[in-house]
C-alpha cells in the first residue's frame, strides 16, 4: 500500500544553461541565469442558469499566454550583437525570427540535468542592465525568449 505521497525524484541543480537554435543569430551561447519560464492559461468565470433556474459558477479556460523564458548573460560584444540581431528579426516581422530550440540546463560538473524543447521561440524583449563607470560590477544582458510550445525532455 502507498502512502499517498508521491516520491520526488533528485532535484535540479543548475551552474550554467546552454540555448541552441536552428536559423537564428544566437546559434549556441550560455547564460549565467535563468530568470524564470513562465506559461499563463486565465481562468474565466461563466456564470449561467439552468432548466430548474438555479444559477451556476464555472471556471473556463480562457486567454492564453505563449511560455516565456527570461537568460541573463555577462554583456559582451559577440554575444549581445547576436541576441540583438535576432531581436532585430523580431521587430522587423522577419521570418527568420521564429525558430526551434532547446534550452538545457547543466550542473557544476557539467553534467546535464533537464532539456527543454522550444517551438517557434524568438527574442521578445532585450534589456541591457546599467553600471555605473568606475565600479567592478559586471554588465548584464538579459532576454526574454517567447515561443509557441515548451515541453520537457527529460534528464540526461
Amino acid at each position: 500500500m502507498t502512502s499517498g505521497v508521491a516520491s520526488q525524484s533528485q532535484v535540479v541543480t543548475a551552474a550554467s544553461f546552454v540555448v541552441e537554435f536552428t536559423g537564428s543569430p544566437i546559434g549556441r551561447m550560455a547564460f549565467s541565469e535563468l530568470g524564470g519560464i513562465t506559461s499563463k492559461v486565465a481562468s474565466q468565470e461563466y456564470i449561467f442558469s439552468d432548466a430548474t433556474g438555479k444559477v451556476n459558477h464555472t471556471k473556463q479556460f480562457g486567454k492564453t499566454e505563449p511560455p516565456t523564458i527570461t537568460l541573463k548573460r555577462g554583456l559582451d560584444q559577440a554575444g549581445s550583437n547576436a541576441i540583438l540581431a535576432w531581436h532585430a528579426f523580431a521587430r522587423g516581422g522577419d521570418t527568420r525570427a521564429r525558430c526551434p530550440g532547446t534550452l538545457t540546463v547543466f550542473d557544476a560538473g557539467g553534467t546535464q540535468q533537464a532539456m527543454y524543447l522550444l517551438e517557434g521561440a524568438w527574442v521578445s524583449e532585450v534589456n541591457i542592465t546599467s553600471v555605473k563607470a568606475g565600479t567592478s560590477d559586471v554588465a548584464m544582458i538579459e532576454c526574454k525568449i517567447t515561443c509557441e510550445s515548451i515541453s520537457g525532455r527529460g534528464n540526461g
